[in-house]
């Protein structure tokens, strides 16, 4: 019987509305998390100015790397409700597979981040008994839950120009999880799983890593479209890198295949520190804010945190590549030698610019948050990886053609078979894509994981010196994942152990 003086989650979730309302929850959730901590050991700085940034670069143990997972598994917890309580509503069957998919797509990506920055972790599965100790799963086996869990979405999800709420109503952003953002999830997932093999331990290595950069790469043809460079369909590339900053993070672009909501948001968040977007928009910009809001002068750049030398921008863009430009502001003037005393040699970045500031009685003028959207995954990034799985599997020219699409773009320079002639990178066709990625998207926090999935090579020559010569063992005991925060340990889940690493110091 259906008690009528008390909700439950049972009678709690009869209709569309209130199955919407839990779809929301996960949503909010979702708006809340900054992505991972350990984005910030492989962000490309020429000079850095704060020493815990360094000490998170160079492995100082004295430095606890440590933060608390328990808002990934409020998430998970949220969608949980939505997938087992997805059936019982009064609605067609073509309404709850979609809620239900949104539920698998929440349930993917909070094991994803999890994984990405502690590595192992606990699968909690449907339900949550907390009568019952959980231990941690190695990640090679979360990962095959997340990539399960990313297919049930990408089977249940429709596509961003069929969603429709209860009320028949499309949605204004690609804050929706449709079947191109649980395509983009699971490619990012299977091409994890597969690059990462290298630091398993030898009892998780016995899988064929090939089947996963294919279903990465089938992944990625789902949302560009079978014909190379073609993209034509429901997602494609705006027509200029300037775009990127005025279009793309602003919202609902054809580049934009998931984001969250927080330029209209910023208010519900609280704290701008706590955006997705403003963390990484701080960690480079900073300076725009500082002009912007207090008149700082242009030699404010030297007092940033985080700096990228104008000869490193010169040697990445050569001129003529539109996003000398489009992503740092004035490069080749405020790169004269003239201008040393004012730039310390150091450039301006400015994909980020557009600031808003506060209105309110007392505060007016200072800093509020960037104004944009938090971007996920956008058509660029997915044509890159896509050229990457097909480096893996030997397709060397539709790896090529892919690489192409995004420097045609930019109107860079295309690829040849000289290109990074000089490295002692055995594949240079492999390199030059990682080198696509580190540059298209210089300022959005994928270089870390992009390193790991390279291999121990790359992890050795493109990260901190610390990584030059730490042993091989230590990588496969997580010293390049984050640490469980204490508070996490020694409560009711008695099965629970720090990374083994990490244990060695705190």
């Amino acid at each position: 019987m259906t008690p009528e003086n008390s909700a439950t989650f049972k009678n709690a979730y009869e209709t569309e509305n209130d199955m919407e309302a839990a779809v929301r929850l996960c949503a909010q959730k979702l708006r809340f998390l900054t992505g991972s901590p350990n984005e910030e050991m492989g962000n490309y700085v020429d000079s850095c100015a704060s020493e815990t940034s360094r000490g998170y670069k160079e492995l100082d143990a004295s430095y606890y790397r440590y933060e608390d997972w328990n808002p990934w598994y409020e998430l998970i917890g949220a969608a949980n409700v939505v997938i087992k309580f997805s059936d019982q509503i009064h609605a067609t069957q073509e309404r709850k597979d979609f809620y239900k998919g949104e539920g698998h797509f929440y349930r993917a990506i909070a094991y994803w981040r999890l994984i990405q920055t502690w590595g192992d972790c606990v699968i909690i599965g449907d339900d949550v008994n907390y009568e019952v100790a959980f231990p941690k799963s190695a990640w090679p086996e979360v990962l095959d839950y997340a990539i399960n869990e990313a297919r049930r979405a990408v089977a249940l999800l429709p596509g961003y120009d069929k969603i429709k709420d209860s009320g028949g109503n499309s949605p204004q952003f690609k804050n929706i999880p449709c079947k191109g953002a649980a395509n983009a999830l699971l490619a990012h997932l299977c091409a994890l799983k597969a690059g990462w093999k290298w630091f398993a331990t030898p009892d998780q290595q016995n899988y064929d890593e090939t089947v996963y950069w294919k279903e990465a790469e089938e992944a990625c043809t789902a949302i560009i479209g079978s014909e190379i460079g073609e993209a034509t369909g429901l997602y494609r590339l705006v027509s200029t890198p300037e775009e990127i900053s005025t279009n793309v993070f602003k919202g609902n672009s054809t580049e934009s295949i998931f984001e969250m909501e927080t330029r209209s948001w910023w208010e519900e968040i609280g704290s701008v520190n706590s955006t997705y977007t403003d963390i990484w928009a701080l960690t480079y910009c900073y300076w725009v804010v500082d002009v912007k809001t207090r008149g700082a002068g242009l030699d404010v750049i030297q007092e940033q945190n985080n700096l990228i030398n104008y000869e490193t921008v010169n040697e990445w863009f050569p001129k003529g590549d539109l996003r000398r430009e489009a992503y740092f502001w004035k490069l080749d003037s405020m790169g004269h030698d003239t201008l040393r005393n004012v730039t310390g040699g150091f450039v301006y970045p400015y994909l980020f610019r557009d600031v808003r500031v506060r209105t309110a009685t007392g505060y007016e003028g200072q800093y509020e948050h960037f104004d944009y959207n938090s971007v996920y995954w956008r058509l660029a990034d997915i044509y890159l990886l896509r050229a990457e799985c097909r480096v893996r599997l030997n397709k060397t020219e539709e790896a090529i053609a892919d690489l192409n699409v995004i420097r045609k773009r930019a109107n860079a320079k295309l690829y040849d078979a000289f290109e990074f002639a000089d490295t002692d990178y055995s594949n240079k066709l492999q390199y030059a894509i990682f080198k696509e990625r580190e540059k298209e998207m210089v300022f959005e926090k994928q270089r870390y994981f992009d390193v790991l999935r390279n291999g121990e090579d790359y992890v050795r020559r493109e990260l901190s010196y610390a990584f030059r010569t730490i042993p091989l063992q230590d990588i496969i005991d997580g010293c390049v994942f984050t640490a469980v925060h204490p508070n996490r340990l020694g409560g009711r889940n008695t099965l629970l152990r720090q990374n083994t690493w990490w244990n060695r110091y705190m």
